[in-house]
């Protein structure tokens, strides 16, 4: 087995898409079959450093667990799981995710160097009935579009949502990336399972009307689960 093969071992470990995988290291689209013997060292420390529980032993050569065993930690904070996850203890519930601003200026290209460079975290108490995990994320929201459910500068907890989930989204408010656009809306209508588009709009109804998004064009949807304060309806 070779280190492509254990990559995508890997990969498949975390549930991830490669697409996404490469996202969340800040690789290039295609690298994850292109990588062997050869493969660079500062992408190998770029695999390391994003998810620092995977044994770079095994990556390297095969040998050994997969994984890393589980350290004790004396200062009170638990092992980083992932990218997206860091639990905190003695708050239970208390995670660190990932943290990014949506301006009304915001371009997809923007989001992607976010990831890519070292994203900024911030710690989040999982509200009633959510869960924090690898696919959670705090969105900024500057604007007014989606007044008066969310105001300007709310702090909005989402989940990524994967492509072939996206015709499930029925209702509720999205982070969505379409084009080169990154913005908040309502879904209106969602007709992503049969004629492949998805009709969206803002909540204030001094903003434009609604805007029909091609699945061609989306790049990446986040279900918006609840501002830090309260729930989204």
């Amino acid at each position: 087995m070779g280190l492509n093969d254990r990559v995508l071992k890997f990969i498949a470990h975390k549930g991830l898409a490669a697409q996404k995988f490469e996202r969340l290291v800040g690789l290039s689209n295609g690298a994850v079959n292109k990588m062997g013997d050869n493969t660079r060292k500062s992408t190998l420390d770029k695999i390391s450093n994003t998810f620092p529980e995977l044994n770079r032993v095994w990556l390297l050569t095969g040998e050994g667990e997969m994984l890393k065993p589980k350290e004790q930690k004396t200062d009170g904070n638990a092992e980083m799981v992932g990218r997206a996850f860091r639990a905190s203890t003695p708050d239970e519930g208390v995670a660190n995710v990932r943290f990014f601003a949506v301006t009304p200026t915001a371009t997809f290209q923007e989001f992607c160097d976010g990831e890519s460079e070292d994203p900024e975290y911030i710690p989040v108490i999982a509200p009633a009935n959510e869960y924090i995990d690898e696919s959670s994320c705090v969105f900024e929201i500057h604007g007014e579009s989606m007044l008066p459910m969310i105001p300007d500068k709310a702090r909005v907890l989402c989940r990524e949502i994967p492509p072939t989930k996206w015709h499930n989204i029925s209702e509720g408010v999205i982070v969505i990336a379409y084009r080169d656009r990154f913005v908040i809306k309502r879904v209106i209508k969602n007709r992503l399972g049969n004629d492949d588009y998805l009709v969206i709009a803002s909540d204030n109804p001094d903003y434009p009307g609604e805007e029909t998004v091609s699945r061609a064009d989306i790049r990446c949807i986040f279900q918006a689960r609840q501002v830090l304060s309260y729930p989204i309806r």
